[in-house]
């Protein structure tokens, strides 16, 4: 069988439903120029991640997704693939940051400091 390709930009979204990982709410998988992220949200609405994993393909992304995090393989959704507000937004965690709930704004990871650092 061969791994399916998955084309830069491209996300598909899905909620979670395991038992393992109740606090898991949803999952998107996000095309990369080199292989896709399967990153896991607390809550997508807020933006609100728990982590991200690589794969080299579409089709490991998406048995992890249904094996750890007990998303149906007709779950999936595709989020349109412009570059537009919802992709960066999409991204946005990626690079760090998470959405502050009580102060509505976005602000650097409390786990992870990701900024880039000065070389001074």
């Amino acid at each position: 069988m061969r791994a399916q390709k998955f084309e830069e930009t491209m996300r598909l979204w899905a909620k979670a439903n395991s038992r393992e990982w109740p606090n898991i709410e949803s999952v998107l998988i996000l095309g990369l120029t080199d292989g896709v992220l399967l990153i896991r949200y607390f809550s997508f609405s807020t933006r609100d991640v728990e982590g991200d994993h690589w794969y080299s393909n579409l089709d490991e992304a998406k048995r992890d997704a249904e094996q750890g995090y007990g998303v149906e393989p007709t779950a999936w959704q595709a989020v349109p693939d412009e570059k537009d507000e919802l992709y960066q937004l999409s991204v946005m965690p990626i690079a760090g940051y998470s959405y502050d709930t009580d102060k509505a704004a976005w602000v650097a990871s409390k786990f992870t400091d990701y900024s880039p650092k000065s070389e001074h």
